[in-house]
Order: C-alpha cells, then structure tokens, then sequence
C-alpha cells in the first residue's frame, strides 16, 4: 500500500511539472508572437508614413542647347511655341539662366529633402534635350503632388526688379482644373521668396500662353526667381548665400501651401 503511494506521489510530480513545462513553453511562444506581431507593425506603420510621404517635382529652367523645333502649345492645340527657348544670362555676370536656375535647384531639392518630402528633379545636369511639353508630362507622370518651375527674369529696363510667380487661369483651355490650386501654390510661395530674400514681390501673373504650364495636369507655378537684367539683383542670384535663401523661401512656401490644403480638407 505504501509503495502504491509512493508511485501515485510520483506520477502527480511528474504530470504537474510536465504541465509546468508546457505552460511555460505557450508563454514564451506567446511571447515571440507578440513580438513579432509588434516589429510587423511598426514595419507596416513605417511603410505607410513612406508611402504618405509627399512628392514635388523641381524643373530647372531651360538647358544649354535651346530646342528651336516647334510644340504645341497644349494638349490638341494648333498654336506652337519653340520646344525650349535660350534663356536669359547676367548683364554683368555674364551667368547663363539654365546653370542659375539649377544651382537653386539642386539647394531647394535639399531642404525640400530635409523637411520630409520627396523630390522628382527633371533635370540635374544643363545637358539634356528636353522640350517644355515632355518636362510638365515628365512631372505628370512622377507622382508629384505639385511642379516648381524655376526660371530668371529679364527685361529692357535694367532698373526693375524683384520675384513673381505664374499660372494658368480658371478659363485656360487645356488645364483650368489646375487653375485654383496653381493659384493657391503661386501665391505662397512668391510670398513666402519674398520675405526670405527682401526681394521685391511682384505678385502672381495668370496666363495661359506658357507650354509648360499648358500640358500639366497637377498644380504648377513658374517661380520667377529675379531679373538677371537688373545688375545688383544679377549679382545676388549667383551668390550661394542668396541662392540658400530662395530656396529656403520656396520650400516654407510650399509647406504652407500643403498646410492650407489640410485645413481646407478639414
């Protein structure tokens, strides 16, 4: 009877520390999967604030060859225009527009890139054949939420000066579904330049004769940046110190824009 007893003791260790074991082995296993769960999740989380992430497209203005071959003016139209014309250069630097206009660029690409946003470049070298209908389809076609053209002004009377931006009206006819939002885009950022460079602003100009504005179907905005036929304001857009403020200005500019956009969804 005693040894019975014993064997009974024994058998109730044995069961209770197999259960033990077992328990022991799901709470771990548990545990592993919990922590799986948690790295999947923030794998996904992260993937969606990339996927969030919002994508400017930057087109420096004109290149060292102009395109003298004619283009239509937009989409279905009989009008042309030159596929890219010279550009404008330094009245006393002698600086050619494209390089200027690529030189603020590539700083704006960087703060852009510094705030969060991605950045499609249409060109990052003055080399290139790119005409202005296959630039706006090039950023049509880039996921871009907005286009940033930047470009130099010139002018006969060497005494003006200042930054201006364009974009279509609401009657244009080949994008006038662009035409609010281009608006709203023009406005902030010629003023948001402004207050960063102490430059003149000279407002938005709405037109509809600018190819490059004709064949975009996402909000654009020509930034005309300065006038390279002013000598003190030539002289400033060739500066690196200036060109960091322009692109400074640009990119606050755009983050407004954006901002204004939530508030409106809102």
């Amino acid at each position: 009877m005693k040894k019975c007893l014993m064997l009974l003791i024994l058998m109730v260790c044995v069961c209770f520390a197999g259960c033990r074991k077992n328990g022991e082995e799901k709470k771990t296993s548990d545990h592993h999967k919990a922590s799986e769960e948690t790295a999947q999740k923030v794998t996904e989380e992260a993937a969606a604030d990339k996927e969030k992430k919002i994508m400017i497209a930057i087109d420096p203005g004109h290149q060292k060859e102009q395109m003298t071959d004619q283009e239509p003016i937009g989409p279905g139209a009989s009008e042309t225009k030159p596929k890219v014309a010279s550009g404008t250069q330094g009245v006393v630097t002698k600086e050619p527009e494209y390089q200027v206009t690529l030189q603020v660029s590539q700083k704006l690409k960087q703060v852009l890139k510094t705030k969060g946003y991605d950045v499609y470049m249409i060109r990052e070298t003055n080399d290139v054949e790119l005409s202005n209908r296959e630039r706006a389809q090039m950023a049509n076609g880039s996921g871009a939420s907005v286009f940033l053209r930047l470009h130099c002004n010139g002018d006969d009377n060497s005494s003006v000066n200042g930054a201006l931006t364009m974009c279509p009206t609401e009657s244009n006819p080949y994008c006038s579904e662009i035409a609010g939002d281009s608006l709203k885009l023009s406005e902030v950022i010629v003023s948001s330049l402004c207050q960063s460079t102490g430059a003149k602003n000279r407002g938005v100009i709405r037109t509809d004769q600018m190819s490059g504005i004709n064949w975009c179907e996402i909000p654009v905005t020509i930034v005309e940046i300065g006038f390279m036929s002013n000598p003190e304001e030539d002289q400033k857009l060739v500066s690196e110190s200036y060109q960091e403020k322009l692109a400074k200005g640009i990119a606050e500019g755009v983050d407004q824009y954006f901002k204004q956009q939530k508030e409106d969804d809102e």
